[in-house]
């Protein structure tokens, strides 16, 4: 078996390569139950992966990836809906009835993989275990199903069906030291992007001490990594930083200008009751020379104000430029924010304008990447195409009509988050909703897991995307 990752090597295990030439050996001869049997991370669905991306041999292939809330009825549909492509199966009929109905006369070669098999259903099983007995008996079919499962977690004899096909068991056992050494170099060294021979030494002698499976070895890497600066995550925080002190200085200066102007306002209060009360004082001791001070003061006073205050505020606007009013527009300040510039305040009516702008520029971004066009579904021909045939997807949904397929994404929110194209089945078309691309099986099995409870229960199921192209080409 060969394991790739992003910045290592293709690795050569010997001794997985001789599970997957026993796996092709034992589905090309004849229809068997093949059970392949390996502790958690002893490689069970990197063999899975590489036995669909190398058998070319098969016409048709079909994998399940067990979860645990699915039902019986769930996995039947899944399987049925690789297995009949072509055809529409309600998943109501067991696995035989419905090959039976669509494939009695004709020729049928099939593969069914199930990956973490021990979540299976009783009842799902017998149903494949029946499958492959009667292709044994019809010259025109031959179906093989292989189970990926842990130790003795599939039983046969619990099977209904009589009689019982003959499991082929295929055990995965550990690396050898050899393998070990080569996995460690080629694959768990450059993943964890090591580069010092000290932690090079550390995982060799921590590999000692552990089963060695490949996910084990893996493991040992994740305390040797090299750290990963993420300058965008720093940039952020620097950003933020800078944002806080430019807010805070602003609101110390507003303030301190607030403290000084509420100040001098004291002092002018203060300073006109005692020059109210030395006026006071003044007339009872001389009224007459104090009623004609007065008067002299009181015009004096008024003369001196009028000089001091500022020019008389005007509601009329300025223009600048030509004053024409055909020609030019006017820029109008209100009242309100030249207060609330003069006081050093934000006003109010100034950022209720700035949130309008702000509102009305997200308003007029346009979205890219939807499904949806108003009411009207957009197919997603070009981008799938241009996936690499390799990876795999997840379909959620096949329906015969464009509003089928818009309400379906319309209830689960999945807008921008899907890609629809159209196929032909038995010269009808059939609108196909997707969820995103995934590089391994392992992450379509996440992926999975990944939804919502709401949207599993939809029974969404793995596809290759090469399958893809080719029913995108079916529909041209």
């Amino acid at each position: 078996m060969s394991m790739i990752h992003d910045g290592a090597h293709m690795v050569q295990l010997e001794s997985q390569t001789d599970i997957l030439d026993g796996l092709q050996m034992f589905t090309r001869l004849d229809s068997n139950v093949i059970c392949v049997e390996g502790e958690k991370g002893s490689g069970k669905s990197w063999l899975a992966q590489r036995f669909l991306n190398t058998d070319k041999k098969i016409q048709t292939l079909s994998f399940l990836i067990c979860l645990p809330t699915q039902t019986a009825e769930q996995q039947r549909s899944v399987l049925l809906g690789q297995l009949l492509s072509d055809s529409f199966c309600t998943g109501e009929e067991t696995l035989l009835e419905s090959l039976s109905v669509f494939r009695k006369d004709q020729e049928c070669k099939a593969t069914i993989i199930v990956d973490d098999a021990n979540l299976l259903a009783e009842q799902l099983l017998d149903e494949l275990a029946q499958l492959v007995l009667a292709a044994q008996q019809n010259p025109l079919w031959q179906i093989s199903v292989i189970l990926f499962a842990k130790p003795n977690e599939i039983d046969e004899s619990s099977l209904y069906t009589d009689p019982k096909p003959e499991f082929k068991r295929i055990a995965i056992s550990p690396l050898t030291d050899n393998e070990a050494t080569d996995f460690i170099d080629q694959f768990v060294i450059p993943v964890a992007h090591i580069d010092s021979d000290k932690k090079k030494q550390a995982i060799h002698s921590a590999a000692q001490s552990v089963v060695k499976y490949p996910a084990n070895l893996l493991a040992l890497s994740e305390s040797h990594k090299k750290p990963v600066v993420c300058w965008v995550k720093r940039s952020l925080i620097a950003l933020i930083i800078i944002l806080l002190a430019l807010g805070g200085w602003s609101w110390w200066t507003s303030y301190q200008a607030r403290v000084q102007d509420q100040q001098t306002e004291t002092d002018v209060i203060e300073s006109t009751e005692i020059k109210q009360d030395d006026t006071g004082t003044l007339a009872n001791q001389t009224s007459a020379a104090t009623t004609s001070i007065s008067g002299a003061e009181s015009t004096l006073s008024e003369d001196q104000e009028d000089d001091t205050l500022p020019l008389a505020v005007t509601d009329k606007t300025l223009t600048v430029g030509d004053e024409s009013d055909s020609e030019q527009k006017r820029v109008v300040v209100p009242s309100k924010v030249v207060d609330a510039l003069l006081d050093g305040d934000s006003p109010k009516d100034a950022k209720v304008s700035n949130d309008e702008v702000t509102s009305a520029q997200a308003s007029s971004v346009q979205k890219t990447n939807r499904s949806l066009k108003g009411d009207q579904l957009t197919l997603a021909d070009d981008a799938l195409l241009a996936v690499p045939a390799e990876r795999y997807t997840l379909q959620l949904a096949a329906v015969t009509k464009q509003d089928e397929a818009i309400n379906f994404i319309k209830m689960y929110d999945l807008d921008g988050q899907v890609r629809v194209y159209r196929t032909v089945r038995n010269q009808q078309s059939w609108y196909i909703v997707t969820y995103q691309d995934f590089a391994s099986i392992k992450a379509t099995r996440e992926g999975a897991q990944e939804l919502p409870l709401a949207l599993q229960k939809e029974q969404p199921w793995p596809k290759s995307i090469a399958q893809v192209h080719q029913e995108i080409e079916r529909a041209k």
